[in-house]
């Protein structure tokens, strides 16, 4: 971006935000690193008074490229213009602390900053000073969209200028007046004052354009169209020539927004898109953003989805981009707070060092002592600590190690229980095959399977490990496949299972639960059925409750037959549901589904 002028710098940040850094008063701070060394030079190497220092201070100040540091700096020209009760060397010192808080983003502290160098300027009756300063003020204001305040000082401001003749000061403070009243809706006032602007000032040619292109705002809002297009496009003209790309942009955006209002539609994607491009090119990354967002919403309009989306993507890119920018100057400000305390703290520390050597002696000495006692107290505290936490180490060792020889000892109870309980499963297959035939086998296959279920769940525990539960999943898929190919069964089951552990307590009668369910529908529900299924379903629930449902397309069940029939069956599954506060119904459908809820703990 070509170079520019302070005051042309100034006007650019006015124009699109409104903002009054009283830029008619000082110039903005460039951070030059190499005058900043030169001031710190002459303030290690040469002897200076105390006035010296306090200006060499803030203009290192001014010119620091560190915040934190800057406002340091400024806090011991204070305190030194203080010591020599120099009021206007303190203001100035105010003014320097309103810029550096503002950069840092500290608002409240900048506007503190620059009611206090008024304050000291009021004292003295220095007009002028009051000036800048009421500036600083209504910039505040405005920034904080509080527009009737920042009018209110801003006038102050005018007045003072007006009766001193300055006119180019009384100038630029019109033009802030003029945005002010329009940003505050009052347009008459606004245009008036933009007017007033174009009539007396002759030379300088980028007030013409400022005026112009904002006069163009106000006749934008009154719908005032032609006129509005007219002033616009004289200040876009005038600025271009001067290479203000970033005022011409904004103008650009305006007089697309005109165009817009007279339904040219050519002529307002024309105007965006210069605007844009223009932003694109010298990088005026929040431009970019609004701007972005401005096309997204025209070509939405026109139906053009495809650019509308891909000017909403990068919007949203710049905006993420600014977001983080805002949360890194967060972080400035409270690492800046944090250096500057720890400095002055150190400073406060020195002094009273300083101030009361006498008083610093005698407290090492009784500092001292009193050290040798804590020692000491402390000594014989530790001891006694040591102590206690050997005993401490020796108690945990035994709990440590009694917790596993109990672990060994539950590992090697659910390994003989399952052994025991497979031996039993064993003597009863051995016992149904001799009772081929016999209507006894099928009450002790019964009794096989569930024995069966039951040491899958200490099989389970002994592999996972004595304080871990059964994961449901991995058990009810491995006896529902057992089941199915015990009854050399055909087809295959749909398990739709949740990943849930439980407690052996929980574990135990919900494998026999199943047991009953599956070996029931494989024994009975599927005679004559060509193409047989069976779908179990258990889902998690809030609660510690868990549904389960077994479905199958058999041919359904009968209630009286099958109470006659299996009446130990159905009394043990009741059992088993209200041992887990559990129920259990019956879904009519064309085959026969069982829906059950359980309490996990």
């Amino acid at each position: 971006m070509e170079t520019k002028s302070n005051f042309t710098l100034k006007l650019n940040y006015y124009v699109y935000f409104s903002v009054l850094f009283c830029f008619v008063f000082s110039s903005l701070k460039g951070q030059d690193i190499r005058k900043s060394d030169s001031l710190l030079l002459i303030l290690k190497q040469k002897e200076t008074s105390k006035k010296e220092r306090i200006q060499l201070l803030n203009k290192l100040a001014h010119h620091h490229p560190k915040n934190d540091t800057a406002l340091f700096i400024l806090k011991e020209a204070l305190q030194l213009s203080k010591e020599i009760k120099n009021a206007v060397l303190e203001a100035k010192s105010w003014e320097e602390i309103v810029y550096v808080e503002k950069r840092l983003g500290n608002n409240i502290n900048s506007l503190n900053a620059a009611f206090k160098a008024l304050t000291i300027y009021e004292n003295l009756s220095l007009k002028k000073e009051q000036g800048a300063s009421y500036a600083q003020i209504a910039a505040h204001y405005t920034t904080e969209k509080e527009y009737t305040t920042a009018i209110f000082y801003l006038e102050k401001a005018k007045a003072i200028y007006s009766h001193s003749k300055d006119r180019f000061k009384e100038v630029l403070t019109l033009l802030n007046l003029g945005e002010l009243y329009r940003l505050s809706e009052n347009l008459e006032k606004s245009e008036t004052i933009f007017l007033e602007i174009l009539v007396f000032n002759k030379d300088e040619k980028e007030i013409k354009a400022y005026a112009l292109g904002n006069l163009g705002m106000v006749y934008n809002t009154k719908n005032k169209l032609d006129l509005a297009i007219k002033n616009l496009t004289k200040a876009i003209k005038i600025l271009t020539a001067l290479g203000d790309t970033y005022a011409s942009s904004i103008y650009l955006i305006e007089l697309g927004n005109v165009y817009e209002k007279q339904k040219k539609t050519a002529l307002t994607e024309q105007k965006f898109t210069e605007a844009f491009e223009l932003a694109k090119v010298y990088n005026f990354k929040e431009q970019i953003r609004d701007f972005s967002k401005q096309l997204a919403t025209f070509y939405k309009k026109e139906k053009q989805f495809k650019k509308a989306f891909a000017y909403q993507e990068l919007f949203q890119k710049y905006q993420d981009s600014l977001v983080n920018k805002k949360n890194i100057q967060k972080i400035e400000q409270i690492k800046s707070k944090y250096i500057v305390d720890k400095k002055e703290t150190e400073i406060s520390l020195l002094n009273t060092i300083n101030n009361n050597q006498k008083k610093t002696v005698i407290g090492l000495i009784l500092g001292s002592f009193i050290l040798l006692i804590l020692s000491y107290l402390l000594y014989v505290g530790n001891k006694k600590t040591k102590r206690a936490n050997e005993l401490l180490i020796i108690q945990k060792n035994i709990i440590s190690k009694k917790e596993q020889e109990k672990a060994i000892l539950l590992k090697e109870l659910n390994h003989r229980t399952k052994n025991n309980l497979q031996m039993i499963s064993s003597l009863l297959n051995l016992q149904s095959d001799k009772l081929t035939g016999h209507p006894a086998k099928e009450a002790i296959l019964s009794g096989k399977h569930r024995v069966d279920a039951l040491s899958l769940v200490h099989r389970k525990l002994y592999q996972d490990g004595v304080d871990s539960k059964i994961k449901i999943k991995e058990y009810i898929e491995e006896l529902v496949l057992d089941l199915f190919y015990g009854y050399n069964v055909n087809f295959s089951p749909k398990l739709i299972i949740d990943d849930v552990s439980v407690t052996i307590d929980t574990a135990v009668p919900l494998a026999l639960i199943i047991n009953e369910l599956i070996i029931n529908a494989l024994k009975y529900a599927y005679i004559d059925i060509k193409k047989p299924e069976l779908e179990i379903i258990i889902n998690k629930k809030k609660d510690n409750y868990i549904s389960i449902d077994i479905k199958d397309n058999g041919v359904g069940f009968n209630q009286k037959t099958h109470k006659k029939q299996h009446s130990f069956g159905l009394k043990l599954l009741n059992s088993l549901i209200q041992q887990l506060n559990g129920s259990i119904q019956q879904v009519v459908t064309s085959g026969t589904h069982w829906k059950i809820e359980i309490q996990t703990t």
